[in-house]
């Protein structure tokens, strides 16, 4: 962790801040990565940079001048954030990302636009900034957010050149994790069930309810790990209540939504059978790997990862869950 809040994502960062320096930076970006991989963090960062008065000679905001002191306090002139509301992006929003687009730089060298939830564009919303997408003007940069580049309309991903953030490597969010006071052994489960997303893992030290939802999920596991085919629906239950307690206890939970509680839930059962598979003493893996064996909770995980992929497809959630649960309880009777 950087004294930009910035976990991982190095590598990513460095070819922005070397584009910049040879002054061939696109003009639009798309980032991609799952709920708390550190989009945000990273677009403000790199906001930061393209607007900086004194930059260094690899590209980084020098952290000192009155552009950098006003990016840092959120108030700066010359960067604009879209947040749209989750269900979808409105035109009357892209007209205004259009004209704010038209306006000289008050401080610095670049005004930069940054767009949150750019999957909730719809087609007239896209249409509207497609010209701005095809030909904008030398000093703008565009930043757009979205979970996946196939979450994004192709007249958006066609133009922009994609910047992925995927999962950050464990041993980093370990590090930063004691290096905040975190004990040895929960930085180790917090790390292992943020399924390499930073700001999850974050949620998870500050304490509060989504450690409660973590430590409930694993005594959801244990009680899979005990039950018969027939208490699969029961089960499901469960689960749909643990996704929804998640949701609420988001960071931003005023805009998360069902699915992205749930998400969160599954992620954090794959990340209990991890430990479990490693011989941690975790409640609900250890559980587990005594039930199901090596091969059967990685078949769990598997049943996780694809339940996860479908229920932020839009899928129907309940369906899916009580199919998952009823494939995985049945792997015991097919040994």
């Amino acid at each position: 962790m950087t004294g930009t809040g910035l976990i991982g994502h190095g590598e990513q960062l460095g070819v922005l801040r070397r584009l910049a320096v040879r002054g061939t930076l696109p003009h639009a970006f798309l980032i991609t990565g799952s709920d708390g991989v550190g989009k945000s963090t990273f677009a403000m960062l790199v906001a930061a940079d393209l607007t900086c008065l004194e930059p260094g000679a690899d590209g980084a905001a020098c952290g000192r001048c009155r552009s950098c002191q006003l990016a840092r306090a959120g108030t700066h002139p010359d960067i604009m954030r879209i947040i749209p509301p989750k269900e979808e992006t409105t035109i009357g929003q892209m007209r205004d990302v259009r004209a704010a687009a038209g306006l000289v730089a008050v401080l610095s060298p670049r005004r930069v636009i940054v767009i949150e939830r750019a999957g909730t564009l719809n087609d007239q919303a896209a249409n509207a900034i497609l010209k701005l997408l095809e030909d904008a003007p030398p000093a703008l940069v565009l930043m757009l957010l979205a979970p996946a580049r196939e979450s994004v309309l192709p007249t958006i991903r066609s133009r922009s050149l994609h910047v992925p953030l995927r999962p950050v490597p464990e041993r980093e969010i370990l590090r930063c994790l004691e290096a905040m006071g975190v004990s040895p052994e929960e930085a180790r489960v917090i790390s292992a069930v943020s399924a390499g997303c930073p700001g999850r893992a974050l949620s998870l030290a500050a304490g509060g309810e989504m450690r409660q939802v973590l430590g409930d999920a694993g005594e959801w596991l244990r009680r899979c790990a005990g039950a018969s085919l027939s208490e699969g629906l029961r089960l499901a239950a469960g689960l749909r209540e643990l996704g929804d307690r998640a949701r609420r206890a988001l960071a931003d939970g005023e805009e998360a939504t069902d699915r992205q509680g749930l998400a969160w839930v599954l992620d954090g059962l794959a990340g209990i059978l991890h430990l479990g598979l490693r011989g941690e003493n975790v409640a609900g893996g250890s559980e587990a790997a005594a039930r199901w064996g090596a091969c059967g909770v990685a078949r769990f995980i598997e049943e996780l990862n694809e339940a996860r992929r479908l229920v932020l497809s839009y899928a129907q959630a309940d369906l899916q869950l009580e199919r998952m649960l009823l494939r995985v309880l049945a792997l015991t009777l097919e040994d």
